[in-house]
């Protein structure tokens, strides 16, 4: 996947990007051929190729550029001590975003979120970063896992929850509050 700064590359990256999210509209991703693509975006086969080189590249680069979630450094949603602005943070982002993860589900494409997710989370050093490396990569493995699995039972659910209560249910999740407190010894 083309990663450089040529203006007409990048704007032919975006027209490819733009061009596969109207087709996922009226078609599956299975049915939408590469000529399909190189049709609605106005690009030839080559600029497809030498930019992306498949279909699933083109996923994974709007996921990337126009639809991660990812706080910044100066978020206190970056430390492990503010994870229920974490929480609210993803939570919004779900219900900005539930357009595009509609058509990720809609597709079984579900998976390309968490990949880009889970890249993201764990390239930002501001993410968690008061752990150890060993157990961070545990720790946003199963923080994206998560997030991927309630982005997409919230719309397989009809998008009809509030940020509030997806915050909530995150927050309650990753704390394991619905699990009982087994710490008392029972008598054998």
């Amino acid at each position: 996947m083309y990663k450089g700064s040529n203006k007409s590359a990048l704007l032919s990256q975006k027209l490819i990007s733009e061009a596969l999210l109207r087709l996922l509209e009226t078609m599956p991703f299975n049915d939408i051929s590469v000529s399909d693509l190189c049709r609605e975006a106005q690009v030839s086969r080559q600029t497809f190729y030498s930019l992306f080189g498949t279909k699933e590249n083109v996923v994974v680069y709007e996921l990337s550029h126009n639809c991660c979630f990812l706080p910044d450094k100066n978020s206190p949603t970056c430390h492990s001590a503010a994870f229920r602005s974490f929480c609210e943070g993803y939570s919004r982002y779900i219900v900005d975003n539930s357009h595009i993860i509609e058509l990720l589900v809609r597709n079984d494409m579900i998976h390309f979120l968490y990949d880009v997710q889970y890249k993201s989370l764990l390239e930002c050093e501001h993410f968690i970063g008061d752990v150890s490396d060993d157990d961070r990569v545990f720790i946003v493995d199963f923080i994206a896992s998560g997030m991927n699995s309630i982005a997409k039972n919230y719309v397989l659910q009809g998008s009809k929850a509030d940020v509030a209560f997806l915050t909530r249910l995150m927050f309650s999740l990753f704390g394991g509050l619905y699990f009982k407190n087994y710490s008392k010894k029972k008598d054998v």
